[in-house]
């Protein structure tokens, strides 16, 4: 079986890490970056089968324009997306800009993984 590619954008290092360790314990090839600049240079490079993306990240573009940005390339239109924030009054733009599944931050991690388990099953 063909392990599923995870790419991680999020500007809490250390949350992405801790993300990054709990999904390759669950088998699956995970990328994480910090800025969305960076995130868009993975996915020239590869094909991902789930993004996980917050609002805040490090640099000069923020998860809403990166998500603004994998909307207007065709091929990227077809990753599902979740984006992950502690701005709960984002839900409506989420869903405008095709995120699959809105998660509030904090959440449980274990939680987190079969949701994220589910949603690629059902991709």
């Amino acid at each position: 079986m063909v392990k599923k590619q995870i790419l991680i954008v999020d500007g809490d290092i250390t949350l992405s890490e801790r993300l990054k360790r709990n999904l390759e314990n669950e088998k699956y090839n995970v990328d994480a970056v910090y800025h969305g600049s960076e995130a868009l240079m993975v996915l020239k490079r590869k094909w991902v089968d789930l993004i996980i993306s917050s609002i805040t990240l490090q640099g000069g573009m923020n998860g809403i324009q990166l998500l603004q940005e994998l909307k207007e390339h065709k091929d990227c239109k077809k990753i599902p997306i979740i984006l992950q924030t502690s701005k709960v009054n984002m839900k409506e733009t989420a869903k405008y800009l095709g995120v699959k599944l809105f998660v509030t931050k904090p959440y449980q991690m274990s939680d987190f993984i079969k949701q994220v388990q589910e949603l690629l099953e059902n991709k």
